[in-house]
C-alpha cells in the first residue's frame, strides 16, 4: 500500500508532530511519501523523519500562500490557490507512484477549497486533519450568523465528499458540534499526540533556579500575545525574579517585537532567553519538565486546538491563557492556571497579580498541577491520532 503524506509547511507542530506520529503509526505497514516544501531540505527535522523512516521517499510541492487579509473571501480565494497546487503536485506524482490513499496532516490549507470539488484528488481516497475549525464558534443559538451558515454549508459539503474517509480533530468542541448535527461518522476525536522522550538535551543558560520560569514555545508569532508578555514581565519583575524562555522558530513580526532594542525599551532584556531555531525532541523535553508555567495566550488567530497546550498537559505544566476559544474553554472548565485579561488597566493589574501567586502561593500552584493531571488522565482514554489512523489503514488493507 502506497501512502501520500502531505504537510506543504516545514514550522511548527504540524510536521514535527503530526508527520512524525503518522510516520510511526504507519511503520511497516505501507510505502510512505511526504509532499513538502523544499525549505525542509535544510532542517533539523528533515534528518529526523528519515531517521524515523529511512524508507521514506521526500516530493516536493510549491510553498503555501498566505494572505494577511483576514476577509472571509480572501481566504477561501487563497484556499483555492493553495488547492490549485497541491491538486497538481498531487495528480503529477501519481501518475508515476499510484497512490492508494492521501493523508493530510492539516487540511485547514485547503478544506473550504476541497470541498467543491466531486473528485478533488484523482479518485483517491484521502483523509485529514483539521487543527483548527471553525464552523462551531459561529454557532449562536440567539441570532443565526451568515458567516456560521457558510461554514456550516462549507463543512457538510466536505463530509459529503465521497473520496474523503476521515476527518480527524482534537477539538472536543467541534467533536460535540458534529455529532449533535449528525456529521460524527466521517469526523474522529482524538487525543493529541505528544513525543514524551527519554532522552533530555540541556539548553544551556535557559532554566533559572528559583525564578519563575515561563515558557513561550513553538512556532513563535504575535499571535501568542509577546507584546503582552512583555508587558507583564516588565511590572512583575519589580516584585519577583521572573525569566522568560521563548524557543521556537520566530516570523518576522516575532523576531521585530523580540529585539534586544525593544526589549531594552522596556528594561527586561535580562528577563529573556531567547532562542529562534528548530528545538530537538529531546530539547522540548528538558524544557517543559523544567519550566513552572506556559504562555499559551493566544489572539487574532483561528481559536481551536493549541499543540503546546497539550504538551503542557502531557507534563502537567500550569497554563496561561486567556478566556477565547478551545484553550480557554478547558482552562475556564478545568482551572488548570490563572485566566489573564489584558482589556483595561485592572484587568491588567489582576492578570499580573494571579501570575505573581503561582511563585508566591505554593498552594494553589499544586492545585493548578493536580487539576492538569486531572485532565490529563480522562484524555489519555481517548485514541491518539497514530491508534485511529493505524486502525482505519489495517482495516483498509482487509478490506
Amino acid at each position: 500500500m502506497k501512502i501520500l503524506l502531505v504537510e506543504p509547511e516545514t514550522k511548527g507542530h504540524f510536521i514535527s508532530l503530526y508527520v512524525y506520529t503518522v510516520l510511526k503509526s504507519l511503520k511497516g505497514k505501507a510505502n510512505i511519501y511526504l509532499l513538502t516544501s523544499k525549505k525542509i531540505l535544510k532542517l533539523e527535522i528533515f534528518k529526523i523523519l528519515k531517521s524515523e523512516n529511512k524508507n521514506l521517499k521526500f516530493l516536493f510541492c510549491e510553498d503555501l500562500l498566505y494572505t494577511k487579509n483576514k476577509f472571509f473571501l480572501n481566504l477561501l480565494l487563497n484556499q483555492f490557490k493553495n488547492y490549485k497546487n497541491l491538486s497538481l503536485s498531487i495528480k503529477k506524482y501519481n501518475k508515476i507512484n499510484k497512490f492508494d490513499k492521501i493523508v493530510f496532516t492539516n487540511l485547514d490549507h485547503i478544506d473550504k477549497a476541497a470541498c467543491f470539488f466531486s473528485d478533488p484528488f484523482d479518485s483517491i481516497k484521502f483523509s485529514g486533519i483539521l487543527v483548527n475549525p471553525r464552523v462551531h464558534q459561529f454557532e449562536n443559538k440567539k441570532k443565526i450568523s451568515l458567516k456560521y451558515l457558510i461554514y456550516k454549508y462549507l463543512l457538510n459539503k466536505l463530509v459529503m465528499n465521497k473520496n474523503l474517509e476521515k476527518i480527524y480533530s482534537n477539538d472536543i468542541l467541534f467533536y460535540n458540534f458534529s455529532k449533535k448535527n449528525n456529521l460524527y461518522k466521517k469526523i474522529c476525536f482524538f487525543n493529541e499526540p505528544v513525543n514524551l522522550v527519554k532522552k533530555k538535551s540541556k539548553i544551556k543558560n535557559s532554566i533559572i533556579k528559583n525564578y519563575l520560569n515561563i515558557l513561550v514555545y513553538g512556532a513563535i508569532r504575535n499571535s501568542k500575545s509577546l507584546e503582552e508578555l512583555i508587558d507583564v514581565t516588565q511590572e512583575i519583575k519589580k516584585s519577583i525574579k521572573i525569566n522568560i524562555i521563548v524557543a521556537g522558530e520566530q516570523n518576522d513580526e516575532a523576531n521585530y517585537i523580540l529585539k534586544k532594542k525593544n526589549l531594552k525599551k522596556k528594561n527586561v532584556e535580562i528577563n529573556f532567553k531567547i532562542f529562534n531555531r528548530f528545538i530537538h525532541p529531546n530539547e522540548e523535553a528538558y524544557l517543559f519538565s523544567n519550566v513552572d508555567v506556559v504562555w499559551c495566550v493566544y489572539k487574532n488567530t483561528p481559536l481551536g486546538s493549541s499543540g503546546v497546550f497539550h504538551i503542557s498537559n502531557n507534563y502537567q505544566k500550569p497554563v496561561l491563557t486567556n478566556d477565547l476559544g478551545l484553550v480557554g474553554w478547558y482552562n475556564k472548565r478545568y482551572k488548570l492556571g490563572p485566566v489573564l485579561k489584558f482589556k483595561n488597566s485592572k484587568d491588567f493589574s489582576n492578570s499580573c497579580k494571579s501570575i505573581l501567586e503561582l511563585h508566591t502561593n505554593q498552594k494553589k500552584y499544586k492545585y493548578y498541577k493536580q487539576n492538569q493531571s486531572s485532565l490529563y488522565n480522562q484524555l489519555k482514554k481517548q485514541k491518539k491520532l497514530e491508534e485511529l489512523i493505524g486502525q482505519d489503514l489495517i482495516r483498509d488493507r482487509v478490506n
